[in-house]
């Protein structure tokens, strides 16, 4: 990968309004995740998590479409291509790491999840590659042509990474989206992920091996560690998943095991 600047073709854009154009994105993003923020703690139901984490996920869309249509930015959507079976390397690359770890005795996530996931693939995948949109248009579609046609490939991964991690920190911290003690792992996949898709989206010049990486990896891997990561927690705790804790109380209403995105992505 190269450490300069990519040659980003961003047709019709005035480089010297780049930073017009993050403003707007990121007040767009803004707005529509205290939307879906305000969704959740209006209604402490299940219904109104799903609801709001849903407005939430679209958030990065919906801050592109603001800076394209009031900016005059570019959403790079790039072409269909062969690109988009290398999304699928991180999702093999943790089941070969499970069979190993079986191997030797470790007991590295919830099989009978993953076996039922592994049926399903090609539908869980479209579905979630689907919601992967939400977040992909706006951090790799919009951001990451913005930022590679003026900084280094690390440091535009650096940028995008921290961002990526603040938009979902809060809602694993506040038990909306996963739990808390899922938080270091969440920031290593974070952090190889952010690498691994920024080369891909340098390679095609397109979103969608990025739809597919992440829409993948929270279909199949973040769904594995998510049920895994809950019963452990539990038993950690005495009680069994989704039963009251060992204190007696029962679990927060807005508290649910981590979604399938790492936890999610």
């Amino acid at each position: 990968m190269s450490s300069h600047p990519g040659p980003e073709s961003l047709p019709g854009t005035d480089a010297a309004l780049d930073l017009r154009r993050v403003l707007l994105y990121a007040a767009g993003l803004v707005a529509t995740y205290l939307v879906g923020v305000g969704a959740i703690i209006a209604t402490h139901t299940q219904t109104g998590l799903q609801l709001g984490i849903l407005v939430i996920m679209f958030a990065p869309l919906a801050g592109a479409l603001v800076a394209r249509f009031v900016g005059s930015g570019v959403i790079r959507w790039g072409r269909l291509s062969w690109w988009m079976l290398a999304g699928l390397i991180p999702v093999v690359t943790v089941f070969v790491a499970y069979a190993v770890g079986s191997s030797f005795g470790f007991d590295v996530a919830n099989y009978g999840v993953l076996g039922r996931a592994l049926l399903l693939s090609p539908i869980i995948i479209l579905i979630a590659s689907f919601e992967a949109v939400g977040e992909e248009s706006g951090w790799r579609g919009f951001l990451w042509p913005l930022m590679r046609r003026r900084w280094s490939f690390l440091v535009s991964a650096l940028v995008i990474g921290a961002v990526w991690w603040t938009y979902h920190a809060p809602l694993i911290i506040f038990g909306w989206y996963g739990s808390l003690p899922g938080l270091p792992a969440f920031t290593v996949a974070i952090a190889g992920l952010t690498l691994f898709i920024g080369v891909l989206t340098d390679r095609s010049r397109a979103v969608w091996p990025s739809v597919i990486a992440h829409g993948a990896w929270n279909a199949l891997v973040a769904t594995g560690f998510a049920v895994g990561g809950t019963q452990a927690s539990s038993s950690l705790r005495g009680a069994p998943s989704g039963s009251a804790s060992s204190d007696g109380s029962q679990p927060s209403p807005h508290s649910r095991p981590a979604p399938s995105r790492p936890g999610g992505t």
